[in-house]
């Protein structure tokens, strides 16, 4: 059972890393500007002990001044398993970003954004001689709060997310809900006014059966439209 859950685990900790999280600060496109960005992120403690890749991006589209959508594409694998496991996810998802704070307004000197998203996610783990496929859906929210310090836009956010995983595949499987604690830091280095590279940190607890731990790193790529 233990290993079951722990393959679970993983399931989250891919779709968490094919979802390219968060990598953006709490400024927002603006009304009618579009915007995408791509990027890859590396998993440096997972629950099995072996390495996470993912890669992502988002394409965005700014309905109002303080209101942006996104959609978001993403495909992550278990590259270093543990003995006798293996596996990967392919991620799609919707998010909305608003903007209730915005530097220099009312003299703020930071931006504060909420975020809220769902993910749908089917992920294929290898495991005790099976080869079971692992639909699931994912609601998140949280919030970002960021800083223009030309170069940089520094940033930091915290979310949390709910999951429910299809585990009927298993012998005597069901669905599975679990949740995951999110929170980072990241920072955006303006290459020009419509473009830059962003880097992130995060951390990560997942809640399945267990508590399990990871930490993540990202990089990316993001311009304007």
């Amino acid at each position: 059972m233990k290993r079951i859950l722990i393959s679970i685990a993983i399931v989250f900790a891919l779709t968490s890393l094919a979802g390219a999280e968060l990598l953006m600060p709490a400024n927002t496109l603006g009304a009618g500007k579009m915007g995408w960005l791509a990027g890859a992120r590396y998993d440096m403690n997972s629950q099995a002990n072996s390495n996470l890749y993912g890669v992502g991006g988002f394409f965005g589209y700014g309905l109002t001044g303080e209101w942006d959508l996104y959609g978001k594409l993403g495909y992550g694998i278990n590259s270093n398993p543990a003995a006798g496991t293996t596996g990967n996810a392919i991620a799609m998802a919707v998010l909305t970003k608003y903007q209730f704070i915005k530097e220099s307004a009312a003299g703020s000197p930071v931006s504060v954004a909420g975020i809220l998203g769902y993910e749908a996610s089917t992920a294929t783990m290898s495991t005790l001689g099976l080869n079971l496929p692992f639909p699931y859906g994912d609601i998140g929210a949280g919030a970002v709060i960021s800083k223009i310090m030309v170069p940089w836009v520094p940033y930091g956010a915290a979310a949390y997310h709910s999951y429910t995983a299809d585990t009927g595949s298993l012998p005597g499987g069901t669905k599975t809900t679990g949740s995951r604690i999110e929170v980072l830091v990241g920072t955006q280095l303006l290459l020009s006014k419509d473009s830059a590279i962003v880097g992130e940190f995060s951390y990560n607890s997942f809640s399945v059966g267990g508590t399990y731990t990871n930490n993540q790193i990202s990089l990316a790529y993001a311009a304007k439209i």
